[in-house]
């Protein structure tokens, strides 16, 4: 689960030990300027808030049982494809998860882009170089607790595949048309494509399966890079799950006076079983790491 591709786009992952709930704490302050300190006088302390998250991991599996005579019918090698099935089921599984974090029914999810958070892209723009500069001065314009700004340098878009067209135009056009006031009247200025050396693209193709009512094809998201270390979203595994781990039953039929029969499978029905394994939980952690539009332009 290590790429942005795979659903984590502005998060972290982490591992963890057992399947207990975690808590996970996002701190605030000693990061604000400091006041002078007199000769002798006393040092002042600063203040450290805290905001709590908890979340608990859990199993998911799928099996798969293949029949004697399934087996025996096989002259095209199908079942061999079986491991690599459960892998991508068990990859998709994770994927879907960490989409579902930050997008709902609707569009963007209603408990992390709401009024009070601030993180609304205003007016929920439809995805354009218009719309990414409202969306990069909403993200920057954010305070910590103390008041002081949180500095974000480089930012992941994400995006359904719908946008994929247009979110590349946007990467890779070699200028851009703005307009500015100044003078007497507004003058449209051309400017270098300053969004390539600031911005991953990244396209989820569980937007619009997640936001199955409305908003699927058009809501676009901005992270802030998590290496600022204000993740928007975390995703922790069970340690030696992170990714799906694959196994069979092993066969219980052993022929008179010889080993086990593998191709025999089971005693009772001889057939063949696989499995895949993947556990996790996940939780949304800092609003302030992200923005995101419907596109509605509404």
């Amino acid at each position: 689960f290590p790429s942005h591709d795979s659903g984590l786009q502005g998060g972290v992952t982490n591992t963890l030990r057992d399947f207990r709930a975690v808590r996970r704490i996002a701190a605030d302050g000693l990061e604000n300027t400091w006041n002078t300190q007199g000769e002798e006088e006393e040092l002042e302390y600063g203040a450290l808030s805290e905001t709590g998250y908890s979340y608990a991991p859990l199993k998911y599996s799928r099996g798969a049982k293949i029949s004697f005579e399934a087996l025996m019918n096989d002259d095209l090698d199908a079942f061999t494809s079986i491991p690599d099935r459960l892998g991508r089921g068990g990859a998709r599984t994770v994927a879907r998860f960490a989409t579902a974090l930050y997008v709902d029914a609707s569009g963007p999810h209603a408990s992390l882009y709401t009024v009070g958070n601030g993180n609304r892209v205003t007016s929920n723009p439809p995805l354009s170089v218009a719309g990414l500069g409202t969306a990069f001065n909403l993200l920057g314009g954010f305070v910590d607790a103390g008041g002081d700004p949180i500095y974000i340098e480089e930012a992941i878009l994400v995006i359904p595949p719908q946008l994929r067209v247009t979110a590349n135009n946007i990467m890779n056009q070699l200028s851009i048309d703005v307009t500015a006031s100044g003078g007497t009247a507004a003058q449209t200025v051309r400017v270098n494509n300053w969004i390539v050396g600031n911005l991953e693209l990244v396209v989820d193709p569980y937007i619009p399966i997640v936001a199955s009512t409305a908003n699927g094809q058009q809501s676009w998201f901005l992270f802030a890079d998590p290496s600022v270390g204000r993740p928007a979203l975390e995703v922790g595994f069970i340690s030696g799950f992170n990714e799906p781990q694959l196994y069979q039953k092993a066969g219980n039929t052993m022929r008179l006076g010889g080993g086990v029969d593998e191709m025999a499978g089971d005693f009772s029905t001889m057939s063949q079983e696989y499995k895949g394994v993947v556990a996790f939980g996940g939780t949304r952690l800092d609003p302030k790491s992200t923005v995101a539009s419907n596109g509605t332009n509404s």
